[in-house]
């Protein structure tokens, strides 16, 4: 399985944002998506959504697990 960054989206609700990732299997070439996660709306900017983003790919390498995506993490 393979996880990447999807991208960031804003809320129309609290003006704060998200992280989207997307998880793919199968093999080179013939990959379909399994699965999508988007965190809370939580992010002041979408930088700080970028870099919460990385640290949740960080901590999905090293634990298996995402973090907690409904506080900032």
């Amino acid at each position: 399985m393979r996880t990447q960054i999807e991208g960031v989206e804003k809320s129309t609700f609290n003006g704060k944002f998200s992280v989207k990732f997307v998880m793919y299997k199968g093999t080179p070439g013939a990959e379909y998506v399994s699965g999508q996660v988007e965190s809370g709306a939580v992010f002041a900017t979408e930088d700080d959504a970028y870099a919460g983003g990385q640290r949740a790919m960080d901590t999905l390498e090293a634990t298996g697990c995402y973090p907690n995506m409904c506080e900032v993490f």
